[in-house]
């Protein structure tokens, strides 16, 4: 994809990998992802809800406490997850940051105040950028690798803000089932591509904050997901989740969830890995020669 515009800055390519695979030559590859919001999600989708106890305590539960049981299905499943922490969410519980990287789990970029980067200028991106870096560096002592967008708002000129502050990767958009690459003037990116279907918030976004209002029975998540793991098992492809733990970490959804990642372990040559994984074996594995800069981040 090319995007034609009078600023050379928001000229961006995609180049697919068709033929990507695991270490094990695995075609099938599951990055088990968490958009861990908390109370920056309630904020980000209004900043007058600063004062609205109730829609923050609904953010708060996903840290507080659905998040220990989905780190502890994590350890009985043996499952690798990569979890997208805003700064200021990292900020307000620190404990929890600790608690994703003591069981060996990637801490990953979302934002600073899970703001949408679709209505904010590049100055104001890289800003937002720069906070949720310094937060998330203060307490695991290392910058992240990458980004998914909050609320999916990304532009051309949000890439070119990645590729110069050093990313390797972005897991917000949509146009290929496996790992591609994107090229700009500024440098490059993996692209984790990820799915509208492999969303929770589709199917279970309802709750007291702006926008909420949906909520499905788990057993019909458990019939979508099943369906597109299979398939995804069967054409190849990288089945990345957009998990929220105040919307999966509820009593009956977890358990669903639990009884679907057993069924998707019965799977044979399937990689289970961090998204942090994933991008490191496209540039080690699948070097991408047209751009003009070099790697940005190595880990």
């Amino acid at each position: 994809m090319t995007l034609t515009t009078t600023s050379a800055q928001t000229d961006f390519r995609s180049i697919p990998i068709p033929q990507f695979a695991g270490p094990e030559g695995q075609t099938c590859v599951v990055a088990l992802s968490w958009h861990v919001d908390g109370e920056a999600g309630v904020i980000g989708a209004d900043p007058l809800a600063v004062n609205h106890i109730a829609a923050l305590s609904e953010g708060a539960y996903g840290v507080s406490t659905a998040l220990p049981r989905i780190l502890q299905m994590h350890r009985d499943l043996g499952i690798p997850g990569t979890f997208f922490v805003p700064g200021y969410v990292a900020d307000l519980h620190p404990n929890m940051v600790e608690a994703i990287l003591a069981d060996g789990h990637e801490l990953a970029h979302h934002g600073y105040r899970h703001e949408n980067c679709y209505h904010l200028n590049t100055e104001a991106q890289r800003d937002v950028f720069e906070k949720g870096i310094e937060s998330l560096r203060r307490i695991s002592g290392r910058d992240p690798l990458g980004w998914s967008a909050p609320g999916w708002g990304v532009k051309p000129d949000t890439l070119a803000v990645m590729c110069e502050l050093g990313f390797l990767y972005d897991a917000s958009l949509m146009e290929y089932d496996t790992p591609y690459w994107l090229t700009l003037p500024q440098g490059r990116l993996v692209e984790l591509p990820i799915s509208m279907i492999l969303d929770d918030w589709e199917i279970f976004g309802g709750g007291p904050h702006p926008g909420g209002g949906v909520n499905a029975p788990a057993a019909a998540a458990y019939q979508i997901w099943k369906e597109e793991f299979e398939g995804m098992h069967h054409y190849g492809g990288l089945f990345s989740t957009t998990f929220h733990p105040n919307l999966m970490g509820r009593p009956g959804r977890l358990q669903m969830l639990y009884q679907l990642l057993e069924h998707m372990q019965t799977f044979e040559q399937v990689w289970w890995a961090t998204c942090a994984d994933i991008a490191q074996r496209v540039q080690d594995q699948y070097p991408m020669p047209y751009t003009s800069k070099e790697s940005n981040k190595k880990m």
